[in-house]
């Protein structure tokens, strides 16, 4: 009797594993509402805009291409979110080739790139919404399935039909790039441009100055200019150049030792732009082992380098630093200035926001013999890494980050969104309340609801300029 008598314990109390859990089964405003609950709930459940979201292949019912997963750190495990009504599928060869899709790329605004089929029956790329159902066509040439399967694709912010600018890095040593303005598109590539000998690793487009940086394995970086096309121009002028990095002096030390040794070993290489600066992100993957190499000798010493497998190094551009020191300097934790890289297929993103480790990357690492890529997250401060769980429910198809769009009112609503937890959050644990603080609970509940989760979220967008 006593055992049946006992009172039941708050919701508050239960087990962060478990509120983690319950709320992964929820669709995206279900999600904000389980934050809402109480303070302790909103602890063990990061803000949904926050949260760093897996780009998965579908095994719905309703076809869609793809589905978004959320890690749960507490339960330790992906789960996908439920579609319900929020998310679309595209139509045409795209829609209906939902169980070969591929996402080759990802937006800091809700856009993906999907391409589908081989190279006997290829279908897209195509620029898709999820969340709006909107779709952009791109050119076929943007995507070679004979000579890359999963191309990188990277696209200008807000794109419409008639005005974006898609770059795809569809060969190891060909960029194409496809325009459109004025409502009209052409497409222009880097075929007759670049040197056939170089291996391209990754790309990022510049949106303010039309720069398009290209990535070589040896960590070279090249710049695509794209210049303006006007109809009543009668100068002729090349649709795009190629060149070095602006005010890279001739003959500068591009690298510190040894870091020009190391970029010969770290074969993962990503850009990322922030703040108006250039960063590489250098890895060794898995299944490529360790390393050693012999350092050019200094005082007649021999040296060794020692590269061990998982090893990652970031560097920023920084080309006043010559001449009394190389081009690229290392960075440091704090540079970073709390902020968390995630690279990948997608567009890089630069993220500071509750939930997410600061003065850290988070990239995608293919396991030992091929398969699913897993997720990992490496701390400058310490320099360890974080494997996280494998992706049980279908596996990582393309390692991408996404993550919810922000809308454009993202500080107005922040600051009404936190007043409203903060409010809604103590009323939630109060042992009673009023009917007026109930009908207020409610109200905060549905107004919270209505804010899809924008809360207690910053995204740092990269500056449309490069510094230099």
């Amino acid at each position: 009797m006593a055992a049946a008598s006992a009172p039941f314990r708050p919701w508050a109390d239960l087990d962060a594993g478990l509120v983690s859990s319950i709320a992964a089964c929820c669709a995206l405003r279900g999600y904000a509402s389980c934050r809402a609950v109480c303070v302790a709930w909103r602890s063990a459940l990061p803000p949904p805009l926050s949260r760093p979201l897996a780009v998965l292949p579908a095994d719905d019912a309703a076809g869609h291409p793809v589905s978004l997963a959320a890690c749960s750190h507490h339960a330790r495990r992906w789960a996908r979110l439920p579609h319900g009504d929020q998310l679309h599928r595209p139509t045409g060869r795209i829609g209906s080739a939902a169980a070969r899709c591929r996402c080759v790329g990802a937006s800091r605004d809700g856009w993906l790139a999907l391409v589908a089929g081989d190279a006997e029956a290829p279908a897209g790329p195509l620029l898709f919404n999820p969340f709006t159902g909107e779709e952009i066509p791109l050119d076929p040439e943007l995507y070679e399935p004979a000579h890359e399967v999963a191309p990188k694709i990277v696209f200008s912010p807000n794109p419409t039909p008639l005005d974006f600018t898609a770059v795809s890095l569809c060969r190891h040593n060909r960029v194409a790039v496809q325009r459109a303005s004025d409502g009209w598109s052409h497409i222009e590539d880097t075929g007759p441009l670049m040197d056939r000998d170089v291996v391209l690793v990754d790309v990022a487009y510049s949106d303010g100055d039309g720069k398009v940086y290209c990535l070589a394995k040896d960590g070279q970086v090249h710049v695509l200019h794209l210049n303006r096309r006007h109809r009543s121009c009668r100068r002729r002028v090349p649709p795009m150049e190629v060149g070095p990095l602006p005010k890279l002096p001739v003959g500068a030390v591009v690298f510190p030792s040894p870091y020009d040794t190391i970029s010969k070993f770290t074969d993962a290489k990503n850009l990322v732009l922030c703040d108006g600066v250039l960063y590489q992100v250098w890895r060794r993957p898995a299944g490529a082992g360790n390393a050693s190499v012999a350092a050019p000798p200094s005082g007649g010493v021999r040296r060794w380098i020692h590269i061990f497998e998982g090893d990652v190094f970031v560097l920023r551009f920084d080309p006043g630093n010559w001449p009394s020191g190389p081009c690229w300097s290392v960075v440091e934790a704090k540079d970073l200035r709390g902020n968390a890289l995630f690279v990948g297929m997608n567009e890089a993103a630069v993220v500071r926001a509750e939930g997410v480790s600061g003065n850290s990357v988070y990239y995608w690492d293919g396991p030992r013999g091929g398969g699913d890529y897993e997720a990992v997250v490496y701390s400058l401060a310490t320099g360890a890494s974080v494997r996280w769980p494998a992706a049980t429910t279908g596996g990582v198809s393309s390692p991408v980050w996404f993550f919810l769009p922000a809308g454009d009112d993202t500080q107005r609503v922040e600051a009404e969104a936190t007043e409203l937890e903060d409010t809604s959050g103590d009323e939630a644990t109060s042992p009673e309340l009023d009917e007026e603080e109930m009908d207020h609970s409610a109200h905060c509940l549905k107004k919270t609801m209505s804010l899809l989760g924008r809360l207690d979220y910053s995204l740092v967008y990269s500056s449309t300029t490069v510094s230099v």
